[in-house]
């Protein structure tokens, strides 16, 4: 069985060679296309994808790297799924999990436990006397990247009020702040696949700094997949309809709370801590589903 890789090859490149590898242990072969190598014709009586210029439609597709070409790609991931491709992952949904806000939203309209954040551009809404630290970071923000930790929302205005603020900035790219829960909060990472959790870590900071992620310098602990992060990570993809996504949480003490969902997210890091095939999973769940 044939599937089509929608990605480029030098973007997360551990994950591309994660996928490679497993494809001769299921069996798949992979046909890796970039996004910008596609075209489609809307035509009165049908839609056509191209390839190279050469019609396409392939039996199952599998989108990574694909965020910046949605205005194509999701019409693209239509056209095919209405011709009988299975689509791994709706691209709607997995535009939402890319950002913050949106998968606030649903953790919200799904009672599922997340911290309250609050979303803005610039300075306009921070509150200068409200008690206690904050993070602030980008709602498209991906592996741990412009995290910033303050004292109090003081010191997040005056810091902003140091940025040079762009129009175009704003428009691209707002940020969030939240409460920090301090130096004794547990990072975890799972990845989920057909709505069970095959892998599952804690992430550990250097010593030194407080963000956790494995491309920051973080490093990472397995957890047994009967942990009940195991499960929420299981019910945040329930709530955003996904096949697969990486899913972050936080927990203190005895709680735990949903940080973000990742349609995108890579998977070669958890594969090394936990010793576990994440790509295996997702072509064997891709190929059950387009028989």
């Amino acid at each position: 069985m044939e599937i089509v890789l929608l990605s480029y090859p030098d973007v997360l490149t551990p994950n591309l060679d994660s996928f490679r590898a497993a494809t001769a242990k299921v069996g798949i072969s992979l046909l890796e296309i970039a996004p910008h190598e596609l075209s489609l014709i809307v035509g009165a009586e049908k839609s056509t994808v191209l390839y190279r210029g050469k019609p396409i439609t392939p039996k199952a597709v599998i989108h990574r790297t694909v965020a910046k070409f949605s205005p194509l790609i999701k019409p693209i991931l239509r056209v095919w799924k209405a011709g009988g491709t299975y689509v791994m992952n709706d691209p709607d949904a997995s535009l939402a999990s890319r950002s913050k806000l949106e998968s606030s939203l649903i953790f919200q309209l799904a009672k599922l436990p997340f911290l309250q954040t609050q979303f803005f551009y610039g300075n306009y809404g921070i509150e200068p006397d409200e008690p206690g630290e904050v993070i602030i970071k980008p709602i498209f923000g991906a592996r741990g990247r412009d995290i910033h930790f303050f004292k109090n929302s003081g010191e997040v205005k005056d810091y902003f009020d140091q940025q040079e603020v762009k129009e175009e900035k704003l428009i691209a790219e707002p940020f969030l702040s939240q409460a920090d829960l301090g130096p004794y909060v547990i990072d975890y990472r799972a990845s989920v696949v057909g709505g069970k959790c095959v892998a599952l870590m804690t992430r550990i900071p250097e010593v030194g700094t407080r963000i956790a992620n494995l491309a920051q310098g973080g490093t990472g602990s397995s957890l047994p997949l009967s942990h009940p992060a195991a499960r929420l990570a299981e019910q945040a993809l329930a709530a955003f309809k996904l096949d697969y996504a990486g899913v972050d949480m936080l927990g203190l003490g005895d709680d735990l709370f949903l940080s973000e969902v990742d349609a995108w997210a890579g998977f070669a890091g958890i594969e090394q801590v936990t010793d576990t095939s994440v790509s295996e999973a997702i072509l064997n769940f891709v190929a059950s589903q387009s028989k």
